[in-house]
């Protein structure tokens, strides 16, 4: 798959960065270094450094299940990878060069894993995938694990959407959790109470992609058809919706997954990027304009 960095206003594109890497399907970026993970479907993790063309690391070899999720702690000296079997493994970043180890290996879900994201310290984490208990989303306490004895301290387990989750996103200063579904459903979670507050219909196709912004004040949700929409979440009221934002179109059906990732940044900018092959930027008024007057669409920029 190429990676490309650049930006297109109308008619031109600057390319800062173009080369391939096969079977890629999953990317993240060091929280302070110039260093990027890339996940395959064949399974491999390898790390990059920005203006560079070899690879530092591979951290998991080709033959691995699919990776469906990596990140970063917020500290940016760990990481995780989720994969379809289910299974969590948390790495310590290393730019040695050497064939790293996981330090820790967790069977999250005996179906399939789909996304995970750090709680606070790193040592409590959220899974979400799917289980044949129902319990698609889940809690983890590492510091409680004892890999000796293959004990896992699954600190919570909650029982939400059917065919289980598949994405999440941390509204931490709240300590909410909100997970995406399969069916469209999209479940609020409180971490302190350790309860599901509520669930709601979002979408009419599985929900791929969650963001929040940097007040808390809003989060974005994105579909498999294409959808973006922009709820507030002190009530998860719909605030504005961004119809066939990144649907791929074909003479007889819609292609691909839709929405593929949404993310949030500094002065309300939102980047998102989809099936459709490409990537755009809005800047979002705050949740009580965006509420009151709505809000045009209008893309700074498409890549």
């Amino acid at each position: 798959m190429p990676w490309l960095g650049g930006l297109q206003t109308g008619r031109g594109a600057a390319v800062l960065i173009k080369r391939n890497i096969n079977n890629v399907r999953r990317m993240t970026s060091h929280p302070t270094l110039p260093y990027y993970l890339t996940g395959a479907q064949d399974g491999s993790v390898r790390m990059f450094e920005w203006g560079h063309s070899q690879q530092i690391t591979c951290f998991r070899s080709p033959g691995n299940c699919r990776v469906t999720r990596i990140r970063f702690n917020y500290q940016g000296n760990k990481f995780g990878i989720v994969d379809a079997d289910g299974a969590l493994s948390l790495w310590q970043t290393s730019t040695s060069g050497n064939a790293p180890k996981p330090y820790l290996t967790l069977q999250c879900h005996n179906k399939t894993a789909n996304d995970f994201v750090f709680v606070g310290s790193s040592s409590l984490i959220a899974t979400a995938g799917l289980s044949t208990d129902n319990r698609n989303v889940c809690l983890w306490d590492t510091c409680h694990t004892l890999v000796i004895i293959q004990i896992y301290s699954c600190a919570a387990g909650f029982s939400c959407h059917e065919s289980g989750s598949t994405v999440l996103a941390l509204a931490s200063k709240q300590q909410l959790l909100l997970s995406g579904g399969r069916k469209g459903c999209i479940s609020v979670l409180d971490l302190s109470l350790k309860i599901q507050r509520q669930s709601f219909q979002a979408h009419d196709s599985a929900v791929k992609a969650l963001a929040v912004d940097a007040s808390e004040s809003c989060f974005m949700s994105g579909s498999a058809e294409g959808n973006i929409k922009v709820w507030s979440m002190s009530t998860q009221s719909l605030l504005h919706t961004f119809s066939n934002e990144h649907a791929r179109q074909s003479l007889f059906r819609n292609l691909g997954t839709g929405v593929m990732q949404i993310e949030t940044g500094p002065a309300n900018h939102v980047f998102s990027c989809g099936a459709d092959g490409t990537m755009k930027l809005r800047l979002l008024p705050d949740a009580l304009s965006l509420y009151c007057s709505g809000v045009k669409n209008d893309v700074r920029f498409i890549m």
